[in-house]
């Protein structure tokens, strides 16, 4: 927390790390709790699985709304105000869902979420890239990204002891959202100054690192499908609900336990390197997974070790944006390739869905395990040329 950098004190800008790691816990605690509940209860509702997929777009089309925008609004307001912004947005969503179980009704509130969530994202990821120094940037994420996956795992914890065909889930959303404004209130001086960044920097980054912003569409795609339809996978690979939600909690417990070692190695080693071995950690286990749904040991080891490889990409990914940009143009770096990872989630969910239409629970580690591959092919055949020597 001492090796900070900005144009306040590092002991405040530190103090700022802490504010922004507990606001990022309870947005995940919110967000751990939305992910599971709507496709199981779209399922109570008989939706199928594509069109419970397609529900899933919505928010993906809210960080593409805000994304571009972002940069340009942290430099001017700074980031606890439009992280708070983002998250009175999602706590007022959530609490809209009350109103009616209608599949178009929280179709459209899911994209007010998605653009206050996404506010959230964007401005944390900008916030606490531009605060580390280099020689602790891998540590300073890996803090962040367990912050928030142990909030999601903890929210869907919670979730499972909700009824969830009553408004319980939404009422514990809410609680979590506004909660998390507290410490941003806290924290309303202490953040980072970003350097005024245009559009036209932004639409630059696609020139400048191509196929890094290529793979942030690919690791998108991956994490789209599997957050948004993991319970679902798990339900009709033959478990219960009850079994279905700790699938997702035994995904998410492993990507944020796993963070640490991850954050560490990407601090001492070619970040290339890292992300090789995670993506080859996810193609070798997706292909297994179907085969391992019996609530066995082998179900929450493996779905731990999967969250490990999917969600440890985004991390490094950062890592090395984080490397290769300085000033404004790591804002926009960072606005840029969010945009990139949601426009693959915008398709990874549907595509998911649609994949277990046509063969079944399969489909779902099917499409994750390609997109994979993808990266892993990236990284080796093309990485030398857009992840700088560490």
């Amino acid at each position: 927390m001492t090796a900070v950098t900005g144009t306040v004190g590092g002991r405040r800008l530190g103090f700022g790390i802490g504010c922004a790691l507990v606001n990022n816990l309870l947005v995940g605690m919110g967000t751990g709790i939305y992910l599971p509940m709507f496709p199981l209860r779209l399922d109570m509702m008989g939706e199928s699985p594509a069109a419970i997929g397609l529900h899933a777009v919505s928010s993906s089309i809210g960080v593409l709304l805000v994304a571009p925008y972002m940069s340009t609004w942290l430099s001017r307001l700074g980031a606890p105000f439009i992280i708070a912004i983002g998250c009175a947005a999602a706590a007022v969503a959530a609490s809209l869902m009350l109103l009616a179980d209608d599949y178009w009704l929280w179709f459209a509130l899911r994209l007010v979420m998605g653009c206050g969530l996404a506010t959230h994202w964007v401005g944390s990821d900008a916030w606490l890239n531009q605060a580390a120094t280099e020689k602790i940037r891998g540590r300073v994420l890996s803090f962040y990204i367990v912050s928030y996956i142990g909030g999601v795992s903890a929210g869907s914890a919670v979730l499972n002891q909700l009824d969830l065909s009553s408004d319980e889930p939404f009422l514990a959303m809410v609680a979590c959202f506004a909660l998390a404004l507290v410490p941003l209130a806290a924290a309303w001086r202490a953040g980072p100054v970003f350097l005024p960044s245009s559009r036209a920097a932004s639409l630059r980054m696609f020139r400048i690192a191509p196929v890094l912003m290529t793979a942030g569409v690919l690791i998108g795609l991956a994490d789209g499908a599997a957050f948004a339809l993991i319970p679902l996978f798990a339900i009709l690979a033959g478990m219960t609900d009850h079994h279905a939600v700790w699938v997702m909690t035994s995904f998410l417990l492993g990507g944020s336990l796993m963070q640490f070692p991850i954050g560490w190695l990407s601090d001492v080693m070619d970040r290339r390197l890292v992300l090789i071995l995670l993506a080859l950690l996810a193609v070798v286990i997706a292909p297994v997974l179907p085969f391992v749904m019996d609530a066995g040991p082998l179900t929450w080891i493996l779905a731990g070790f999967f969250g490990a490889g999917l969600i440890g990409m985004y991390a490094v990914s950062l890592g090395i944006i984080g490397r290769r940009f300085t000033g404004g143009d790591m804002a926009a770096a960072n606005a840029v390739f969010v945009l990139c990872y949601e426009f693959g989630a915008l398709t990874g969910a549907p595509v998911g869905g649609a994949a277990m239409d046509m063969i079944g629970a399969p489909g779902l580690p099917l499409v994750m395990g390609v997109a994979s591959a993808l990266v892993l092919i990236a990284a080796v055949l093309r990485g030398r040329r857009w992840i700088p020597k560490q």
